[in-house]
């Protein structure tokens, strides 16, 4: 028999997974107050943030649901890119898919889903 599938760890991975982004980002203004980076180190800065991110939310919500990781990890990712998405349109950035933001994307859905399974077996 299946388990009853717990929707509400699948939030609070999300959720864990946005507060450690902002956490990050917060500690990188702190740095970046006293040096002055380029655009590139910025940006793997933010994609390394955002995949740690990813890869901490997926592995609690599978902790705590126990079957179907990769499904768990996948969803936490899906919905923390969506609401990285929503969040940089609020502040006025513009409704067009580049490449990276297309590569973020798989990457996030990538590691999601590695670290649910993960997270499952843990």
């Amino acid at each position: 028999m299946y388990k009853k599938f717990n929707y509400s760890a699948i939030g609070f991975g999300v959720l864990r997974a946005s507060v450690l982004t902002i956490l990050f980002v917060l500690i990188y203004s702190l740095i970046t107050s006293f040096l002055t980076p380029s655009d590139t180190v910025t940006s793997v800065v933010l994609v390394i943030a955002t995949l740690l991110s990813v890869a901490y939310g997926s592995v609690f919500a599978a902790l705590k649901i126990g079957s179907k990781g990769w499904l768990v990890g996948l969803l936490v990712a899906f919905f923390y890119m969506l609401i990285i998405f929503a969040v940089s349109l609020a502040f006025g950035r513009e409704l067009s898919f580049q490449t990276r933001d297309i590569v973020r994307l798989i990457l996030a859905l990538v590691a999601g889903s590695l670290s649910g399974m993960l997270g499952v077996n843990l």
